[in-house]
């Protein structure tokens, strides 16, 4: 016995076309989470409350404010000038000058003061709900540090002049008092007695002290005097302490990404996490969709694969496809599926010399009785003549899907050994006859191992070309391992999105033990489509020639 392994291409590294199988395999997964990403980008960008960030920009120049030397200031310290400007004084003076703004603390917790090393601007942002406060915040923060850095830059440089003009002030009087002196000692020297010569050379030593002192003062006067035009001079050339560079208009965006951006990015995320979730699927699903998995695992080749009908084709009579006269492309694709099982079916008997086939299945619901069913219509449409036995006996369905009334048939016959052959009941399909199951006998599966059974094959295969026998799963009764020993070969139906290769394994141990021959498995509801663009557009081109030459 061959025993099937998959850990062959388990480690294999996956290329390119293995992501794009798991995305085609799972395209319906993809979408949705595509969906929900732009889903979830709406409602953020719905529920999300915006904020708007304006930007100011002011220079900060040299000045003598906090300076050990006035005389020559040095370049200013931008990390202390942050902390002027986020400070709670200048806040609560912005606080009452703009309007819908209450909270010194919490306005200067959302500005933000920004510098680099190389410069000596700084740059002032806002961030508020209403774009109109967010400028005059952070305008009012740069106005008022400005006025303020100002101001007290011209009280120093007022406070140097205020000096000047003091002792000026003070010399000037000092002059006018020791005029008055120089006034009254001339005044007593005229009045003098020439003769008196020693009060005249104590009044003239006096005058020339006065005068002396007179000089000095003078000179002083000049001094300061020429010391405050320097300080004007000096004060006219120095550069304003700081300037407003740019003040902010209102911003027209809110922060962060627009709403098509954003979004762009749920879609892409979620298109992204669809892929990736699809591929790690794909690499954990172990159904059997793949013509090789079900080829090593079943021990026999694929015959054939049928697409999916559609949902109005999946039920009694509307599942057989081989008798439409819809011209639609899944129903041509569907019917040329079941054209290409037919050709196989008549090699495989040609070659094998085997007449009868039985169809079951690893579980229900795989589509083995919709498989017969058209298959039987085929060969009858192909001109061989075809039996269809419906050996499903407990949950019998061929008979609805043709409109027959199962009121006696197979289980008849295999229970009383008096009726020499079973009821066969023409169908109003050329070359297609029909033995129904008939009532559901408590013995299903030991009138399947009958010896009355065996014989009634070799009566069908001398009598019809093929005989298509329908037969409950594998896995669910023993009723279809104890048929197979009575057909030519045994045909197993795979659903390819549900039926895994384990699953696979155990039904042909079961049928191998109980004797069956497996000449194949039909792989049902295939999604599989060529990643050739072209041979995908030649297929459906012909497809629709061919429609249009049956309706015409």
């Amino acid at each position: 016995m061959v025993m099937y392994n998959n850990s062959a291409e388990v480690n294999e590294t996956p290329g390119l076309e293995e992501y794009l199988k798991a995305i085609q395999a799972r395209k319906l997964l993809v979408l949705l989470a595509a969906l929900i990403g732009l889903g979830l980008a709406y409602l953020y960008t719905n529920s999300r409350v915006a904020n708007y960030s304006a930007s100011s920009r002011v220079l900060v120049a040299p000045s003598p404010i906090r300076a050990p030397n006035p005389e020559s200031p040095p370049a200013p310290n931008l990390e202390t000038e942050r902390e002027v400007l986020k400070s709670e004084s200048l806040a609560d003076e912005v606080v009452r000058a703009v309007a819908g703004v209450d909270n010194a603390r919490q306005v200067l917790g959302e500005l933000k003061v920004q510098f680099r090393n190389t410069s000596t601007v700084l740059t002032l942002t806002y961030t508020h709900e209403d774009p109109v406060v967010a400028a005059a915040v952070v305008n009012g923060f740069a106005s008022s540090y400005t006025a303020q850095r100002v101001d007290q830059t011209n009280d120093i440089y007022q406070g140097q002049l205020s000096s000047v003009d003091d002792a000026i002030a003070t010399i000037t009087d000092q002059v006018a008092a020791i005029d008055s002196q120089l006034v009254s000692v001339e005044g007593k020297l005229n009045r003098a007695d020439p003769t008196d010569l020693a009060t005249g050379e104590i009044l003239r030593a006096d005058r020339n002290r006065i005068s002396n002192e007179r000089s000095q003062l003078t000179s002083e006067l000049l001094r300061q005097n020429s010391g405050r035009s320097a300080l004007l001079q000096k004060q006219r050339g120095r550069s304003i302490a700081a300037k407003v560079l740019e003040l902010a208009d209102p911003p027209s965006s809110p922060n962060g990404f627009g709403e098509r951006i954003l979004w762009a990015i749920g879609l892409i995320f979620g298109v992204t996490a669809g892929v990736v979730v699809a591929f790690i699927a794909d690499r954990l699903d172990t159904t059997a969709r793949e013509e090789s998995d079900v080829e090593l695992a079943v021990g026999g080749s694929v015959l054939g694969s049928v697409p999916p009908f559609g949902y109005g084709n999946r039920d009694g009579a509307s599942s057989l496809v081989m008798l439409s006269e819809n011209r639609s492309t899944r129903i041509q694709r569907a019917q040329e599926s079941f054209r290409r099982l037919r050709t196989s079916i008549q090699y495989l008997s040609n070659s094998s010399n085997i007449a009868s086939f039985m169809f079951t299945s690893s579980r229900p619901a795989e589509g083995k009785s919709t498989i017969s069913s058209n298959l039987a219509v085929a060969l009858a449409q192909s001109g061989k003549s075809t039996i269809l036995v419906s050996a499903d006996m407990r949950r019998p369905t061929i008979e609805t899907t043709f409109g027959i009334r199962n009121e006696s048939g197979l289980s008849n016959y295999l229970g009383h050994t008096g009726e020499e052959f079973p009821p066969v009941i023409s169908i109003g399909i050329t070359n297609l006859a029909f033995i129904p199951s008939g009532p559901l006998p408590p013995n299903p599966g030991e009138l399947l191992e009958s010896q009355r059974f065996r014989e009634l094959i070799v009566q069908l295969e001398a009598t019809y070309d093929f005989v298509i026998v329908d037969t409950p799963p594998v896995l669910s009764a023993a009723d279809a391992a104890a048929a197979a020993t009575s057909v030519g070969g045994v045909v197993v139906v795979v659903d390819s999105r549900r039926t895994d290769t384990q699953t696979l394994l155990q039904v042909r141990s079961d049928l191998e033990r109980a004797g069956a021959r497996i000449v194949g498995s039909l792989l049902n509801k295939d999604r599989k489509k060529s990643t050739r663009f072209w041979s995908r557009r030649d297929r459906y081109a012909y497809e629709r020639v061919s429609a249009q030459v049956h309706s015409s």
